[in-house]
């Protein structure tokens, strides 16, 4: 089952409804207390997101719902001013700043260099988990993916032998995403860029 869609945008509006819509459509799925507020949680973060970027930037936020499964989408073309351009300049090349410290910041900083076309290092293995795949009805337009599931994985393979590796396993053990979500996808096609957080209760 889709919900109705709403329009969410970074300066705030359209957030209450998206919210009040996500915590009723729990309610109507029988979910727990507080597995209500995980899902409230998990759209908080998503909006978050948005949140973070400079000039006005609109989204279509939408459900898919299957019995307790859940996938909470946010999508939208994101069209570059020159404000946000250099904002995520600053956020892709220093990759060290304050916005990429946090897991949910790093997934910004990812989009933003997708975006950007940046050739600077992603923090840790964010750009090996993202596969590019040739996407139909777009010609000549490749859409990167990147997975929160596959990223954990790849993590834990480098736990070891690598201290940046030990330190992003810190970051996604304080995200609240990461320890609520069961995977949290980023689909990024030209400007079209959709994020899905997927949890079953």
């Amino acid at each position: 089952m889709k919900s109705a869609i709403i329009t969410v945008t970074s300066e705030g509006s359209g957030f209450n409804e998206a919210l009040m819509m996500t915590e009723a459509l729990g309610t109507e799925r029988g979910l727990a207390r507080k597995s209500l507020l995980h899902l409230r949680l998990l759209s908080e973060e998503l909006f978050g997101l948005l949140r973070g970027i400079a000039g006005k930037v609109e989204a279509s936020y939408w459900l898919e719902v299957e019995e307790k499964r859940f996938e909470l989408h946010m999508k939208s073309d994101v069209k570059l001013t020159t404000e946000m351009r250099d904002q995520f300049l600053a956020a892709s090349s220093s990759g060290k700043n304050e916005a990429s410290k946090s897991f949910m910041g790093k997934i910004r900083v990812m989009i933003a260099n997708v975006l950007l076309s940046a050739k600077e290092a992603l923090p840790y293995a964010l750009i090996n988990t993202a596969a590019a795949y040739p996407m139909g009805g777009m010609a000549g337009e490749s859409a990167s993916v990147w997975s929160m599931a596959f990223y954990k994985e790849e993590i834990q393979k480098h736990i070891k032998d690598s201290a940046e590796a030990s330190e992003a396993w810190d970051e996604l053990e304080k995200s609240i995403v990461a320890n609520i979500a069961d995977d949290v996808k980023v689909k990024i096609a030209g400007k079209n860029v959709e994020i899905t957080v997927c949890k079953a209760f």
